[in-house]
């Protein structure tokens, strides 16, 4: 993702809940920890299960974990926390201009 695109309206990012976008033909993650607005990849860097359906997903503070085959991921920075997945997962930087939430690359 080259610059900045808008994803959401800021006030529909909550705490504990998942907004996932499309931009560019990738599924991104959207959601609310501690109070800063963070975005990652919907797809597992294992076997490209997603790890949002439904709007329904196991996040623990800045940890998601995979259903598919349990692996886990920070999602402020992409490193695995646990195998099989080997490779990290995309994450992206968030600017709020007035009313918007922003995307663009990591």
């Amino acid at each position: 993702m080259e610059g900045f695109e808008k994803a959401a309206a800021r006030q529909d990012i909550k705490d504990g809940a998942f907004t996932v976008v499309e931009i560019q033909g990738e599924e991104i993650v959207l959601t609310e920890l501690d109070g800063a607005v963070v975005a990652f990849s919907n797809v597992c860097s294992h076997e490209e299960c997603t790890f949002i359906f439904e709007g329904v997903g196991q996040l623990e503070g800045n940890e998601i974990y995979c259903d598919c085959h349990s692996s886990r991921f920070n999602i402020l920075t992409g490193a695995v926390l646990d195998p099989p997945a080997t490779q990290p997962i995309a994450t992206y930087t968030v600017r709020i201009e007035g009313a918007d939430v922003l995307l663009g690359p990591a």
